[in-house]
């Protein structure tokens, strides 16, 4: 039993499996939500954040996009979460859910304005430099955060931060010191601390659709690139895991168990414990590569190269074209040998299998419509359960999973589901056809509806997940 195994099977199993299921759907949803990330900022989308889990968040940090320095005016420390998303100039008593006020420092309704602000749903507020020491006095003490900036920085800003995020953000200095800037149009790349998903968040998607770098304002053959971006990494995930799953441990080759007497084997000279190296024109690696060359020379001479020992040998036999039950055409008994396989091997396997990967979906779904097969649904619950499995097998196994898992990933998500990227590629699709776009906000809407009963299906699946496990 491989040290894995042994510690899965032990008391402490489960402390093992739950976090190795989650490092492996982590990885997949990570390349998935990478390949639309890549995308969007290829096409100028400006994307607010790259997320591994759902919130709350546990750590994050942001990157890029334009920094303006500032001075901080509150006495507490800042403490924005990044849920900021617009600047708003003007009235300060309307419209300011999760919004950044700027006000006139000099304006002689400053502290009115501030007030007002305050008392609202605002998130912060930037004061246009200049200002007394009065109402930098009075601003100190406001129970939202308040920082300071040039007069050219805030006419800046408001011309910068139309439609794209904006955070206020604390820092220390290299003296040490505790500094404050305002930070527009960054990306906010988070973990947070429940790792069943993740998501690329992108200006545009729910609001914000005429904002500069919106994905709304894209065409519409971007916008299907960006969407078909992150199933398309899924794919190309899949071979990498099948070849790192071969390289691990995989069938190397095919040895001789055993001879039937008098069958052609038999009086062709083949003992227990020959390995077949070629049969015919074939290479022999696996079992299934004997019975595909045996069958192509059913009924005529062939040449069977083994090494017995050291020694290579030419055998020639006859396969039969109708043996006995239970013999097979040649007359023997295989055994697979396993270890790593080499490079030249594993890759013309890890793309095979991809390809049967892709093409379990489709078949399991028509095997469940035409009614030979039940359909099976598992939920997180479930694949935490099958890698547990997987890993007591052996690491390559684990892989081979991962492989098909994110296979079935990719696939789902292109699904004609509403808020699925299959399903927003249908909009595309209808506006590409017919040079009719679908308001975005009516689109938003029908999307948000099909996430919401997907993740209703999702909690019924784990539900049933549970209760299987709890009963088995």
């Amino acid at each position: 039993m491989n040290p894995l195994a042994a510690l899965l099977n032990s008391e402490a199993g489960l402390l093992v499996t739950l976090p190795l299921a989650l490092v492996v759907l982590s990885v997949i949803v990570f390349f998935h939500e990478l390949g639309h990330f890549y995308a969007a900022r290829k096409f100028g989308v400006h994307v607010k954040e790259f997320a591994i889990g759902f919130p709350p968040r546990l750590k994050s940090v942001l990157r890029g996009g334009n920094a303006y320095d500032a001075v901080r005016l509150t006495r507490d420390p800042i403490n924005v979460d990044g849920r900021l998303v617009r600047f708003w100039s003007g009235d300060p008593t309307s419209n300011l859910a999760r919004a950044v006020v700027v006000l006139d420092g000099s304006g002689a309704y400053l502290s009115a304005d501030a007030a007002h602000a305050a008392a609202s749903s605002a998130a912060g507020l930037v004061v246009a430099e200049p200002l007394s020491i009065e109402d930098a006095t009075a601003l100190a003490d406001m129970a939202i955060p308040v920082v300071a900036v040039g007069r050219d920085d805030a006419s800046a800003m408001l011309a910068d931060a139309a439609g794209r995020g904006a955070f206020i953000e604390t820092y220390r200095d290299v003296d040490g010191q505790d500094q404050s800037r305002v930070r527009i149009g960054a990306t906010r790349y988070a973990l947070n601390a429940l790792p069943l998903g993740g998501y690329v968040r992108m200006t545009g998607e729910s609001g914000e659709f005429d904002a500069p770098g919106s994905f709304t304002t894209r065409p519409a053959w971007q916008r299907g690139v960006i969407l078909l971006a992150g199933p398309l990494m899924n794919v190309l995930l899949t071979p990498l895991f099948f070849l790192v799953a071969a390289m691990i441990a995989d069938v190397t080759g095919s040895i001789v168990a055993g001879v039937v007497p008098d069958s052609p084997a038999a009086q062709a000279g083949l003992r227990a414990g020959d390995q077949l190296l070629r049969i015919g024109e074939r290479d022999i690696v696996s079992p299934v590569d004997v019975r595909d060359a045996v069958l192509a020379h059913a009924g005529r001479e062939v040449t069977v190269l083994v090494k017995r020992q050291e020694t290579e040998l030419a055998l020639v036999a006859v396969p039969r074209l109708n043996p006995p039950p239970g013999q097979g055409s040649l007359g023997i008994q295989l055994r697979a040998t396993v270890g790593p396989a080499p490079i030249h091997v594993a890759v013309p396997r890890a793309f095979q299998r991809t390809w049967d990967a892709l093409l379990l979906l489709p078949r399991v779904i028509g095997e469940a419509i035409a009614g030979t097969q039940p359909l099976e649904l598992a939920g997180p619950v479930g694949i935490v359960q099958t890698v547990g499995v997987a890993a007591r097998q052996g690491p390559e196994i684990v892989f081979i999973l991962a492989a098909f898992l994110t296979a079935q990933i990719g696939l789902l998500n292109l699904a004609p589901w509403p808020g699925l990227d299959g399903g927003r590629l249908i909009f595309v699709a209808v506006e590409l056809l017919t040079g009719r776009r679908v308001p975005p906000r009516r689109e938003a809407a029908f999307h948000f509806v099909g996430i919401m009963v997907l993740l209703t299906l999702v909690l019924f699946i784990t539900v049933g997940d549970v209760q299987r496990i709890a009963g088995a």
